[in-house]
């Protein structure tokens, strides 16, 4: 179910799978990576990190979400993953989806998120993203080989969470899931790991003029033992996308910004 505010704003796409309505300041493309780029904290740096992480960061943030009236539900299904690492997925409809979901998974467990390269070049904060768990995608045939064993060591040996958005591109107040491609579930898929669909919607309130999220967390869902990779990749994907449909549409949103497909014949 889905109402609109009055006074709406809108949106013309053509490309759900690679239009994106939101850009960093200062960041026109996305700049290469460094060759051979370090995704590993070690030593003093990783205690600093740490420090960072979880009593500061977390505790902002947790403010933030409040400040910001962003509700949770369901987030006891957490318990049922029973100390493992697993892979979270979720819509992307805001700038803040970078790190909000730090501060709203448990305390003791570590968020790192896998995103674009832009967030790691804005300047001064880049000096920090890295610290709060950001792992740049990889462009080079060194950086994925690191990339590959960064992740399977915070999942199977440091049993965190690592956070994607497999829509890729952010549509701000969007109240649909757009399509995306199961490439993203590869890494589950290897590593035979549980994945997390969480469902951000909208929600009228009475104190503002845009709505507020309600972010709703879904049962895990695990690779199945007699599929491969390949096999195992393209199923995560299409149970992960069928419940965040499910939940998208259960639930009552509201429209603050319209999207409208742009007819392919108009110039």
């Amino acid at each position: 179910m889905k109402k609109e505010y009055k006074k709406s704003k809108v949106i013309y796409y053509t490309d759900e799978l690679n239009d994106d309505f939101d850009e960093i300041d200062g960041v026109k493309k996305r700049p290469p990576l460094k060759n051979n780029y370090n995704y590993q904290r070690k030593g003093i740096i990783r205690f600093f990190d740490f420090l960072l992480y979880y009593f500061i960061a977390k505790p902002i943030l947790g403010f933030y979400c409040l400040f910001h009236g962003i509700k949770v539900k369901n987030k006891g299904y957490l318990r049922l993953l029973k100390r493992k690492g697993a892979f979270f997925y979720s819509n992307h409809v805001a700038i803040s989806d970078v790190f909000k979901f730090q501060s709203l998974i448990i305390f003791s467990k570590k968020v790192n998120i896998i995103g674009y390269s832009d967030a790691s070049q804005i300047p001064i904060a880049k000096f920090l993203v890295k610290s709060l768990g950001y792992m740049p995608i990889p462009d080079n045939a060194n950086n994925l080989l690191h990339f590959k064993e960064i992740i399977a060591e915070n999942i199977l040996k440091r049993k965190e969470y690592i956070l994607i958005y497999p829509e890729a591109h952010i549509w701000p107040y969007y109240t649909k899931i757009r399509p995306f491609k199961s490439v993203s579930f590869y890494y589950p898929a290897m590593l035979n790991a549980p994945i997390v669909p969480i469902t951000t919607t909208w929600r009228k309130v009475w104190y503002s003029k845009k709505p507020r999220q309600t972010i709703i967390f879904s049962k895990p869902i695990y690779p199945k033992e007699e599929l491969g990779v390949n096999e195992n990749k393209e199923y995560l994907r299409d149970e992960c996308y069928q419940e965040m449909m499910r939940v998208s549409l259960k639930f009552p949103q509201y429209e603050y910004i319209k999207y409208i497909k742009k007819d392919e014949n108009e110039k």
